[in-house]
């Protein structure tokens, strides 16, 4: 697994609490100003390419489901916040929060 970027994990956060949904129904989630359409189907597209989302065919679209839980990749930021930046000491990470 590798790590979102910003724009990224807004997409993935959105469709996590839609658990489906086309392009439209993402953005309609963004607050003003929204991005672009074209914007958000772009991270989309990049989003499943990572391989933390799929699609379905429906009609002449698609429908994004997520592939990788929220829960999974909170798991892997932890581990990535606890060997990076705390040099594994549970403790340490703990105190900080």
């Amino acid at each position: 697994m590798e790590r979102l970027t910003p724009a990224e994990e807004q997409v993935m956060l959105k469709l996590w609490q839609l658990q489906k949904a086309a392009v439209k129904e993402i953005q309609e989630l963004y607050t003003n100003p929204k991005p672009a359409y074209n914007t958000t189907s772009t991270i989309v597209r990049i989003l499943e390419r990572k391989k933390f989302i799929k699609h379905q065919s429906v009609g002449r679209g698609y429908i994004y489901a997520p592939k990788v839980t929220r829960e999974k990749y909170r798991e892997y930021l932890i581990k990535h916040l606890l060997d990076n930046y705390y040099d594994g000491n549970k403790e340490e990470l703990k105190s900080a929060i």
